[in-house]
């Protein structure tokens, strides 16, 4: 007989026994009973292991499909994210730079605008001196006249325009004038 506990439903089935004047030998009999039922009672177990096992593999499997999942999940989801993050980064630097690059344009339009209003000033202001110098000028050949005409003809009395600040000048010199002949 082989080995017991490599006993398969075939050798079982197959097992013949010597026979004895009764029949089969009792013991030979037992002994292969006992041995089949060792066999199948360990085959039970091993097979209730198994199921166990399997049962366990497939919560594990279950457990790890699920956690593939949420990972998955996770990283679709950080992905958007991620991509969103970007693209508000990006429109919010469009922004800033939209907004700076109209801020320039406002400083140097602004910038722009007080220039020319100083080029205007510049010019008025040279306009002013221009005007007053070509009075001044005015005022002093015009002065310049009363003396030469003053000294020219001492008795011809100057005529006094309606100018004050004329009419004090022409008395000064009237009375320096006077002063000098005395």
């Amino acid at each position: 007989m082989g080995c017991i506990m490599g006993l398969t439903p075939n050798e079982i089935r197959n097992q013949e026994f010597s026979s004895s004047m009764r029949g089969y030998t009792r013991s030979e009999v037992e002994a292969f009973k006992d041995a089949a039922a060792a066999a199948l009672e360990e085959a039970k177990v091993e097979i209730l292991k198994m199921t166990e096992s399997n049962k366990e593999h497939e919560t594990k499997y279950r457990d790890l499909k699920n956690l593939e999942e949420t990972l998955k999940s996770s990283v679709v989801e950080a992905q958007k994210s991620a991509e969103q993050t970007v693209n508000n980064s990006r429109k919010e630097a469009e922004l800033i730079i939209s907004d700076a690059k109209r801020k320039r344009d406002d400083i140097i339009e602004e910038k722009h605008r007080k220039l020319a209003e100083l080029e205007t000033r510049i010019h008025e202001l040279e306009f002013t001196r221009k005007s007053f110098y070509a009075r001044l000028k005015s005022e002093f050949e015009s002065y310049l006249k009363l003396i030469e005409q003053a000294e020219s003809d001492r008795s011809m009395e100057i005529k006094r325009p309606d100018d004050p600040a004329i009419n004090r000048i022409a008395e000064h010199i009237q009375h320096n004038t006077t002063a000098k002949e005395d």
